[in-house]
Parts: C-alpha cells; structure tokens; sequence
C-alpha cells in the first residue's frame, strides 16, 4: 500500500511538474529563415504574394503529389484564400487567407490546420546589393494548451528546414523569371469593354511608354508577344484593343468587317487610342512625357493617322507594313517624328500612295525615314504569315531580315527620340 502511494505521488508530481513547466514556456513560438535572392524586388513579391505563384515553390508541394486546391475571393491582395486536402499527413488540409498585402514590402496569411494554425509573413528588403532583395519567411504560432507549449520547443527544427528549402526553391525560380512583369487590363470607352495587355521591365524604376496598336486580325498573341518585347528592351509597353469585346478574326472577310467599323469613325478610332495612352500613362512605371507607338499593318496606319492628326503626346511612330492609303491629312502643328518600314513588294500599298504620302509629309517639313524593302511583302515580320497567306490566298510571307532589320532599326528610332 505504501509503495502504491509513493508511485502516486511520483506520478502526481511528475504531472504536476509537467504543466508547471508548460505554463512556464513560451504562449507562442516565431519559426523565420531568411535568404539573399539576385531578382528584382517586383518579381520575387509575385511570387511569395500569390497563391499559384506559391505551388511553383512550396516545400510541401514536393511531399504531396495528389494535393487538392481551390481558390476563393480575389486572385491576389487581402482576402485572397486557399483551401488544399491532401491524405499526406505532412500535409493533410487547411487554408490560407492573405490578411496584409504591402505591395513590394509585406504580406502575412493566416493559416487554417486541422489542428491549430498560426500567421506566415513575408517581408522583403533592401540589400547592400541594388539588384537584390532579402526575403524573410516567418510564421508565428499561439499555444492554447500546455501540450502544444511543449511542441513549439521542436517547431523550429521540423519548420525551419521546410523553409530553408522553400526559400532555396524561391531563389532558384525568382532568379530565372523573366525580367519583365505582364498584366492584362480591362477598360472600357462609350460602353464597349477593351482589353489591354501591359509589360514593363520587373526592375524598379520608369521607362519611356510604348503603345503596340495590332493588325486588323486585333489583339492577338503576335501584338502581346511584341509587346513583351520592347518591355525587355527597357519600355513600359501597352498593346492596346481597337475592336472592342473580345472580337479576334479569323478570316479575313471578319477582319475586314472588323477594321471598317473602326477606321470608317474617326472619332471611335480617336477615343480607344486615347483611352489606351492614357492607361498607359497612368502606369507607375511609365515615364511622364516621354510617349510613341508602333503599328502592325491595320495598325500601322492607325498610328500614322494619330501622328499625322498632330497628336500631342506622341514623340514619334513607326509602322511596320501599314496601309497608307486613307491615313489622316498631316496637321500643321505635327511634333511627332515618323519611321515607315515597308515591303516594297507590298500589292496593299501602292507606288500611288508611297508619292502621295511623302508628297504630303514633305509639304509641312514633316521629319519622316520611309523605307522600302526590296522583294519583301506584306506582314514581313510576322512569321505565320506564309501559313495565312496560302490558307486565304493572300500575298503575304515572312522575312526574316526584314523582320531583324526593321526592329533593329526601331530601336535606333526610339532611342533618338527619347534622348531629345
């Protein structure tokens, strides 16, 4: 009977000091790793601030291959939440809700278990290096009970190397993106909807604006794929939508249909070029004052005509294979500098209307470079166009360096007008 006691008694003082020992842990436990990445600060925030951009990098994404994921509320910022399952018990099933979003600075979620949760933060800074950014992964977790106490005292080492790996991952991935950043935009003028598309290098910073006005076939993946382009070569670049309401031909007899409705009310093709110089001057990366366009056939005459009506904000233009036939009469008042890059073999645009162009051009001292490529035709720089020209009988064929030379020589254009 004595020993009974005398086990009881260890017992109870064995429980007893184990809960006064818990009450005395810590309420909570900080679980952070940190780590150095060679990525524009823009670009790992996209990465640690969206949801699907987290599967792209996630530790636990490597666990678990049968992982269910459903996304509720916006697509990015305070609200944003994730639910997975999974019948991993490393993962099992929760959810992750953004609670603060701090562009570039900051982002914290809070984390749903099946037992328990916590808040994970994300905070970017500033490194002794300017091409690179310090991320640092925390998460923070209270104890409602003297058992869990106990568990934060091993939730470093069970988090921590989860972190470490997901931030080597995160490196990896932020140090290979691309160095520019895209988004698509809606804006709508006289009640039709408009579809942008945005690209502008990742790196912190303003650069010169460039509006990409599409070929009459309309905003397609050709104009945005140019569009990504000259953000790449240092521009914050918009490729703008004529047509309106998802309208995208594929035949010509469309195209045309489209084109007419545009071209035949000049006050339509006005407003939507408008409106898209504006968004593209509102952006945060666009410079102030320092604005041109480029165009693709149908639209290398919708810049020309913008220009030539004496545009203001416009400091030049360059059409690539654009109609000249119907663009506006050149204004007195012209500012904007001109580059016209044509097939000399083009059946859309005659000797007729190359005279008649320059005849007009030169009679107000307009400063114009027209050049006329030997044996090349129309939609030049397109590399499909051979594919459509035999689909629709229509002469139309890539060249290859007409294509290079004439970006090549867009190039030399841009840089001389900004650098007035």
């Amino acid at each position: 009977m004595k020993v009974i006691k005398v086990l009881l008694f260890v017992v109870a003082a064995l429980v007893a000091t184990f809960f006064l020992v818990g009450f005395l842990l810590p309420p909570s436990t900080y679980v952070e790793r940190s780590i150095e990445i060679n990525a524009p600060k823009s670009v790992v925030f996209k990465l640690v601030s969206e949801h699907k951009q987290f599967v792209r990098w996630s530790p636990w994404q490597k666990i678990s291959s049968d992982i269910e994921m459903t996304y509720e509320g916006p697509e990015v910022g305070v609200g944003s939440t994730v639910r997975w399952s999974s019948e991993h018990p490393e993962v099992g099933n929760g959810s992750s809700t953004f609670t603060v979003y701090e562009p570039n600075a900051r982002v914290a979620t809070e984390l749903m278990f099946d037992q328990g949760g916590g808040l994970a933060t994300y905070e970017l800074s500033d490194t002794n290096n300017p091409d690179s950014v310090k991320v640092t992964w925390g998460f923070n977790t209270e104890h409602d009970s003297v058992v869990s106490r106990y568990f934060g005292l091993i939730l470093d080492s069970l988090l921590g190397p989860m972190y470490e790996e997901g931030l080597a991952d995160l490196k990896t991935l932020a140090e290979s993106e691309p160095a520019i950043i895209t988004k698509e935009v809606k804006y709508t003028v006289d009640g039709v909807e408009l579809t942008g598309y945005l690209a502008a290098p990742a790196k912190e910073g303003v650069y010169p604006g460039i509006v990409i006005v599409h070929e009459w076939w309309g905003h397609n993946d050709y104009a945005r794929k140019r569009t990504e382009m000259l953000a790449e070569l240092g521009y914050s670049a918009l490729a703008l939508d004529m047509y309106g309401d998802g309208k995208l031909a594929n035949h010509p007899e469309q195209a045309t249909e489209f084109m007419m409705a545009v071209v035949s009310n000049q006050e339509v093709a006005q407003a939507r070029f408008q409106a898209a110089v504006d968004l593209l001057k509102e952006q945060s990366k666009t410079q102030e004052g320092k604005l041109a366009a480029i165009g693709y056939c149908f639209g290398g005459a919708v810049v020309l005509s913008m220009a030539r009506s004496g545009f203001e904000d416009l400091a030049g233009v360059v059409s690539f294979h654009g109609a000249l036939g119907g663009v506006a009469p050149v204004a007195d008042n012209v500012q904007a500098k001109f580059l016209i890059l044509n097939g000399q073999d083009d059946p859309f645009v005659t000797d007729e209307q190359k005279d008649a162009f320059k005849q007009s051009m030169d009679a107000v001292n307009v400063d114009y470079e027209f050049i006329d490529y030997p044996g090349v035709k129309h939609s030049f720089t397109v590399k499909d166009a051979d594919e459509k020209g035999a689909k629709f009988n229509l002469p139309l064929a890539y060249n290859e360096k007409a294509d290079k030379d004439s970006w090549l020589r867009m190039q030399h254009f841009l840089q001389g007008i900004f650098a007035d």
